[in-house]
């Protein structure tokens, strides 16, 4: 069984929280395991278009963290929330985390954003990610009350969460970072450090929204 030895016990514990709020985010996403040299990029997709015609914007979050060595260098694997759940229970592994034998295959694992070539853009405030979302999701529980098809709610979701916020400078960028951000706990909760300013980069054709939390990536809109 493949053990990805994760270098110190905090560490083990940021993986943990984020697999926990990912999988509150999605019961039924996966998470994305990459190693390049003795660094772990823990990556899901909180958003992302099932088809053809699906307007939801596709939002990565990774979060990186080292390991004791450099022995799974080049290991890629996406595996179910569900069970990496179940690695992280089991106190008696440790900083040990077995990766779970069952890998998904799943559509956004196979789109990558650049590695490199980031230049900073713009900037957008904490407290402009907290409005945008508590907004998007008043938004969704006023417009699907109880009883509305599972349809309709992805189709109001989508339209909400592809809606364009601003950064300072006027870079566009999908509210589903700011859904992101908060979901999944990247930035400070609201009222602390609302008006602390935080970093969006581009390269390539993609955006990221660099946050206390770890990276938020989404593609540019042609």
């Amino acid at each position: 069984m493949t053990t990805l030895q994760i270098a110190d016990p905090l560490a083990m514990r940021d993986l943990a929280s984020f697999t926990t709020l990912a999988h509150r985010a999605d019961s039924d996403g996966a998470m994305r395991l990459q190693v390049v040299s003795n660094v772990l990029a823990a990556s899901v997709a909180p958003l992302f278009p099932h088809g053809l015609g699906d307007s939801t914007p596709l939002v990565l979050a990774m979060r990186t963290l080292r390991l004791h060595d450099s022995e799974l260098d080049g290991l890629d694997e996406a595996v179910p929330l569900s069970n990496l759940l179940d690695r992280f229970a089991r106190e008696e592994n440790g900083t040990a985390l077995p990766v779970p034998p069952n890998s998904v295959l799943v559509s956004w694992t196979g789109i990558a954003p650049p590695r490199g070539g980031w230049q900073p853009t713009d900037t957008i405030s904490v407290g402009g990610l907290h409005e945008t979302a508590a907004q998007g999701v008043a938004e969704i529980s006023s417009g699907a009350p109880e009883g509305s098809g599972a349809h309709a709610v992805k189709a109001l979701r989508s339209r909400i969460w592809s809606r364009e916020m601003s950064g300072d400078q006027g870079t566009a960028v999908p509210s589903g970072l700011a859904f992101a951000a908060t979901a999944l706990r990247f930035i400070p909760a609201a009222g602390r450090d609302d008006d602390r300013e935080l970093t969006i980069m581009e390269s390539a054709g993609w955006l990221r929204l660099v946050t206390p939390g770890g990276h938020l990536l989404t593609r540019i809109r042609g």
